[in-house]
């Protein structure tokens, strides 16, 4: 079941290994336009691109997916898988959330510092 979907490219913002979280920002293409910040919350695995050329976000059944995705192990704690594009693309995460603001590109994220990163 698809989630969230815009038409405009994506990269890895940040990611923090010690809260196990993944930012991923779409910087404005204008002043009227919004910047957008996607967070994925306690990531347990991940097979992403460092960039992406729109970005849709559908959450799918683990078991019916994990043997095409490759995935042997499954996490201790609850966790939702997160397929990205299509599939080409996927997070195991306990939630994903996002904001769009009229922020300027890196003034800090409505999620929070991330250490080193505004």
């Amino acid at each position: 079941m698809e989630i969230a979907h815009w038409e405009r490219n994506f990269k890895i913002w940040n990611y923090s290994f010690s809260y196990s979280q993944l930012l991923l920002r779409s910087v404005p293409r204008s002043d009227q336009d919004l910047r957008v910040d996607v967070l994925f919350s306690n990531v347990r695995r991940m097979n992403i691109s460092t960039k992406l050329a729109g970005l849709s976000i559908e959450t799918a059944d683990f078991e019916a997916e994990r043997v095409r995705l490759g995935i042997d192990d499954v996490p201790d704690e609850p966790f939702s898988l997160f397929l990205l594009n299509g599939g080409s693309c996927y997070v195991l995460a306990t939630q994903c959330q996002w904001h769009e603001d009229h922020e300027w590109v890196d003034a800090p994220s409505r999620f929070g510092p991330f250490r080193g990163v505004a």
